[in-house]
């Protein structure tokens, strides 16, 4: 598909009958087309609104980061908007998912993203392209949703192995920031999943758009993959506090072990401490004032005793 590609976003046109690409709207025919955006620009939504009586202020709700899924069916068009991931490597970021649009009059189909929808597998956008009606687009696209989270929610299950691993290798893991990061994402994840489900199943009650009939079992096949997405991040987000519950205890387990040797040296320091303590003091004791041979009974009288409390200890497992 043609497209044009400047600074930020494109703009691509393509008649869905014959697959001819076209530069811009003035040099389409008038016959249906498929107009895919990406990343938006003020421009291509007036000229979209203006060529296909399509009201600015709808188009330009994509725009709104925090635009919740939902199906609006107006007396020209119809949009529907649904919520898609964001690629997850890239830590910097404020959001885990954000709204693509689709509007269509039954004929013509527009298509709005706020930037590149990730994918494991780049032929389903090949399929979009292979689209002859605006049903078609729109079932290739609902795959396209579909086949996102299923690729996002790969990346969070290798990430949280990966972060078992080291949890259970380290006291303080490095990576434990990054799934933190994963908990939260796990959660908008499954709160896009359920809003997308929702919009699906009003898609199925309103099927009817103008001139164009969706087909009531496909999309009722396209639920059944949806609701497969919405269980895997169910189990995954369960996966993720079953491994913080374990770093917790690892953590405790680890701390109980330290206080109980600094606890267990202690005793051991305190014995010699003790008698150099008292013989310390400034009073009459046995063996003062004898020959160096006082200094070593003493000595040996510590050891005597801490010895055999070292041993004691060290079978125990505490020191």
């Amino acid at each position: 598909m043609s497209s044009e590609t400047p600074e930020k976003g494109s703009f691509a046109i393509m008649a869905l009958e014959s697959g001819i690409e076209y530069a811009s709207l003035e040099d389409a025919p008038d016959e249906p087309l498929l107009i895919e955006i990406v990343g938006i620009r003020p421009n291509d939504l007036a000229s979209i609104s203006r060529h296909f009586e399509i009201d600015l202020d709808d188009l330009q709700d994509v725009q709104d980061l925090d635009e919740r899924p939902r199906l609006q069916i107006e007396d020209k068009f119809a949009m529907i908007v649904l919520r898609v991931p964001v690629d997850l490597a890239e830590m910097d970021r404020d959001y885990s998912t954000n709204p693509i649009g689709i509007f269509t009059n039954g004929r013509d189909i527009i298509v709005i993203q706020n930037e590149e929808v990730p994918l494991r597998k780049d032929r389903m956008r090949q399929r979009v392209r292979l689209s002859t009606t605006a049903s078609e687009v729109i079932y290739r696209w609902l795959e396209i949703v579909i086949h996102s989270f299923e690729t996002t929610l790969d990346l969070i299950e290798a990430t949280i192995n990966k972060t078992e691993d080291r949890i259970m290798k380290e006291i303080y893991p490095s990576q434990l920031e990054r799934f933190f990061q994963l908990s939260r994402d796990s959660i908008f994840m499954e709160t896009s999943l359920k809003a997308n489900m929702k919009v699906l199943r009003r898609l199925q009650r309103f099927h009817i758009i103008g001139r164009m009939i969706l087909d009531v079992d496909r999309l009722e096949e396209l639920e059944v993959d949806l609701q497969q997405q919405l269980e895997l991040s169910a189990i995954y987000r369960e996966l993720i506090n079953n491994a913080m519950d374990a770093y917790d205890s690892i953590v405790g387990h680890n701390l109980n072990r330290v206080i109980k040797t600094l606890t267990s040296i202690s005793l051991l320091v305190s014995v010699p401490t003790l008698i150099a303590s008292i013989y310390g003091m400034n009073v009459e004791l046995p063996l003062v004032g004898r020959d160096f041979t006082a200094f070593l009974l003493v000595l040996m009288s510590s050891l005597f005793i801490t010895l055999p409390l070292l041993f004691f200890l060290r079978r125990k497992g505490l020191v």
